[in-house]
């Protein structure tokens, strides 16, 4: 087991670095997997965070047509919304031009149990059935209450282990809506795992996931448990002063 001791960290000094390293990282393993294997199929999360990495990435010279777009979770609401992870992505990575790879997104408008079923019957698919499902790169944000793609704390969901994506209920009382979202299984077999942190209400987040403890309190912690490389990029506001001379966890 990876030891989050030997997970790398990354501090950017400003946003404009944040993009670039972010980019850079998944533009690297999109051009080793498509070297290695042909084909390079990357995990997308959601969210504000990302967009500018997104933006950034669609602008590098590499070859989209060797690459295949999934994603990381989705909200129970059209494509078109403003609330779509997979449509503000799209965006960001201007994919409606049929020039920046395939996308392959989860339908959140429709049963979401049934959308589970079906987005899992397509990762055996297409990695293969006897193959186990390992990303060549995924994009992981993080929540204030140490989420992570649609794993939330106190529900049990970073404990399933039967299935590749789950239909993740409404939570009303935390203003969460239904939500479909790749397991922990998958996420830990990725090849490449880069984890995009910003701001001071995140650091504390941050230094959780990095030592044992319970997943379900803080399931970031899901990480200490990869099979592949895991990068943290923080802004400096997220590493604050306790490893803002480091380069890996302590």
């Amino acid at each position: 087991m990876i030891q989050a001791a030997e997970q790398e960290v990354l501090i950017a000094t400003d946003l404009e670095e944040h993009t670039a390293l972010v980019a850079e990282l998944v533009a690297r393993a999109i051009t080793e997997a498509v070297d290695a294997r042909g084909v390079a199929r990357v995990a997308l999360s959601g969210g504000q965070t990302p967009s500018e990495a997104y933006r950034y990435l669609s602008s590098v010279g590499l070859p989209f047509d060797q690459v295949e777009w999934y994603w990381v979770d989705e909200r129970a609401v059209p494509p078109d919304s403003d609330r779509s992870n997979y449509g503000v992505a799209a965006r960001d990575l201007a994919l409606a031009d049929g020039k920046h790879g395939r996308a392959f997104r989860m339908e959140g408008e429709r049963d979401l149990d049934e959308v589970a079923a079906a987005y899992e019957t397509l990762l055996h698919r297409r990695f293969g059935v006897a193959s186990a499902v390992a990303f060549d790169a995924v994009t992981l944000g993080v929540g204030a209450d140490g989420h992570t793609a649609s794993l939330f704390p106190g529900t049990g969901a970073v404990a399933i282990d039967d299935r590749l994506v789950v239909h993740v209920p409404a939570q009303p009382d935390r203003g969460v809506e239904a939500r479909l979202t790749l397991t922990a299984p998958v996420i830990v077999e990725a090849r490449f795992v880069v984890v995009l942190v910003r701001g001071a209400a995140k650091r504390r987040v941050a230094e959780a996931a990095r030592v044992p403890g319970s997943e379900d309190e803080v399931p970031l912690r899901l990480l200490q448990r990869a099979k592949g490389r895991v990068v943290w990029v923080l802004d400096q506001d997220a590493a604050g002063s306790s490893c803002i001379d480091s380069r890996r966890f302590a």
